[in-house]
């Protein structure tokens, strides 16, 4: 395995993430410049090519939020049909909070505004094209749910509902009525339009002879449903037609002749009565799904064959299709090919960077695993190498100390016998008397001069016995410290493992936030090109611009810039 070099040891995951490095090796940026410079740029050509508000394509997803918030206030209409089970249900308890679909919810009745939605926004470029029934759904498409063909991978999600407070000026005690007797009311609402459940009509919209009076947004969601209608049938309530005086009102007249040119088919209505829970309401989500289906639809109801709009779809396709061969179009197309080809292969890098540098983290971990084993093990063996040299150095000690012991018993034996015996070695000349003690004495000398060679030979057992569970001991704990060894590895690549996801998942949400800003300055690039074209032309272009396709590969196999900080990790940690 060979040894790490002193840069790489020193390496981290930080320059993975660096914007510089982004900028420079993806975008072919300088290095004074970020994106907020490169949005700001591009935001002074927009606006002198004639684009007011270059921000809402730049940032789509910050102004649809900031339009949406800015357009819900307490006189907002707007209703969720998501949390169509939430507490505030129908209830006879009276601890319950009233229905916001309740008849007798006294805020409702006290503000009518609530019953009734804004009108839509205008749409931003107006058009004569109904392709695919698009630019009729546009007259009604919220404004928050419109994407770009380009930003679809990334689709932002809109605010749905707000709920309105109840005034705190004048407490007024709520009375509910009771839903035993709510279920004897004659039920006048036969239509099974999603526009009744769950919204109120205002008194000043007019009436139909159906008996309802349909707000805006009401009528707009008749629309809806006859356009996404299987009979394709034309809007209607209650089996009845609506008058195209009803229809003009979020329609232009051209759009109402091509709305009621279809057949007249009713569906059949449903036999079950509307609960008032909204449980079959329209909302963004619903409308953009709807929405979606039904552009990649083949059939059309709303033109005829012989009708001018075949005509004004065949002269945009024709101008389209001149455009598109405009060369400063397809040179658009190719730098934009071109980037998202490097930006692909930018984060492939940085993929294959983050990957290469989790195999070296657990070979490191390895290593120093191996390492320390190998050096654990040597500190072992020169601990037992010293406890056997002192179990040798204490054996002969004993030893030496067992041959004096042996010695001396020998002395003083002999030195008992002469006394005994009546003479003495010293002074032979001194006459003694020998008592039965001095005999006593003798004999027990004799006794301990036998039993010194099994004393010593047991201390000798003694001293190796208690060596031998010293080692013993040593060794257990040297086989532990080898042991915590390999569980800490298994911890600290535990933790790598995790901390290898942790990066994995913030590297791709960051790949996908770059994405996005570069997909929002292409758009408006084109936006650019769009307004440049017509202004040349004096003509308005209808229709979306095809924009280039990311690669399908997510992990485009591309060369490392040598001269790069990514080839680094692919480099040193072959």
């Amino acid at each position: 395995m060979s040894e790490p070099t002193d840069y790489i040891s020193d390496l981290t995951t930080a320059p993975i993430f660096d914007d510089a490095i982004y900028l420079s090796e993806a975008l072919g940026a300088s290095e004074s410049q970020s994106e907020d410079d490169l949005d700001a740029r591009l935001v002074s050509t927009a606006r002198e090519s004639g684009i007011d508000d270059p921000y809402r394509l730049l940032c789509p997803d910050t102004h649809d939020t900031a339009t949406s918030l800015s357009t819900l206030t307490v006189a907002s209409g707007s209703r969720s049909s998501v949390s169509i089970h939430s507490r505030e249900t129908q209830s006879t308890s009276i601890t319950s909070h009233p229905s916001r679909t309740s008849k007798d919810n006294p805020y409702m009745d006290s503000m009518p505004a609530l019953r009734t939605l804004p009108p839509p926004l205008p749409p931003s470029r107006g058009s004569s094209c109904f392709e695919r029934y698009d630019t009729v759904l546009d007259r009604f498409r919220p404004t928050s749910v419109r994407h770009t063909p380009s930003s679809s991978i990334f689709s932002g999600t809109a605010v749905m509902s707000r709920s309105c407070a109840p005034p705190t000026s004048t407490p007024q005690k709520l009375k509910r009525k009771s839903g035993l007797f709510s279920m004897f009311k004659k039920d006048t609402r036969t239509c099974a339009s999603r526009s009744h459940h769950g919204h109120h009509a205002n008194p000043l919209n007019p009436r139909l002879a159906c008996g309802h009076s349909l707000s805006k947004y009401a009528i707009r969601v008749h629309i809806q449903e006859a356009l996404e209608s299987v009979e394709r049938f034309a809007p209607s309530c209650c089996g009845t037609p609506l008058p195209r005086s009803v229809l003009e009102t979020v329609l232009t007249k051209e759009e109402t002749d091509n709305v009621t040119a279809a057949p007249v088919e009713f569906p059949l209505f449903s036999s079950l009565r509307d609960s008032g829970y909204s449980e079959d309401g329209l909302c963004s989500v619903d409308l953009s799904q709807a929405l979606s289906k039904l552009s990649h639809s083949n059939g059309s109801f709303v033109t005829a064959p012989d009708s001018p709009s075949q005509a004004l779809i065949l002269a945009d396709k024709e101008l389209l299709e001149m455009a598109f061969a405009d060369k400063a179009f397809t040179t658009l197309r190719a730098q934009q090919k071109e980037q998202f080809q490097r930006v692909s292969i930018f984060e492939s890098n940085q993929r294959t960077s983050l990957a290469a540098y989790h195999q070296w983290a657990l070979k490191r971990l390895l290593s120093k695993l191996e390492e320390n084993k190998v050096e654990s093990m040597k500190q072992h063996a020169i601990v037992l190498e010293r406890l056997d040299e002192s179990q040798i150095v204490a054996e002969h000690d004993l030893r030496e100390s067992h041959a004096q012991e042996t010695q001396n018993v020998a002395t003083a034996l002999k030195y008992m016998e002469a006394y005994c015996s009546g003479s003495k070695l010293t002074n032979p000349d001194t006459a003694h008397t020998i008592t039965e003690e001095d005999r006593n004495k003798l004999a027990r000398q004799y006794v301990i001069q036998k039993k010194l060679p099994a004393k010593h030979e047991s201390a000798i057992n003694v001293l190796r016995a208690r060596q031998e569970m010293n080692v013993k001991t040593k060794m257990q704990k040297q086989q532990a410290e080898l042991e915590q060894l390999t569980t800490n590895y298994g911890m600290e690549k535990q933790a790598e493992e995790w901390q290898y996801m942790q990066d994995s998942d913030r590297l791709e949400v960051l790949i996908e936030a770059r994405r996005r800003r570069v997909i929002h300055r292409w758009d408006l690039k084109f936006e650019i090109w769009r307004r440049g074209w017509e202004s040349q032309h004096k003509t308005t272009l209808n229709g979306r611009l095809p924009h280039e396709e990311w690669p399908r590969n997510a992990h485009v196999n591309g060369p490392l810039d040598s001269s790069g900080l990514l080839a680094l990790y692919s480099q040193g940690m072959a």
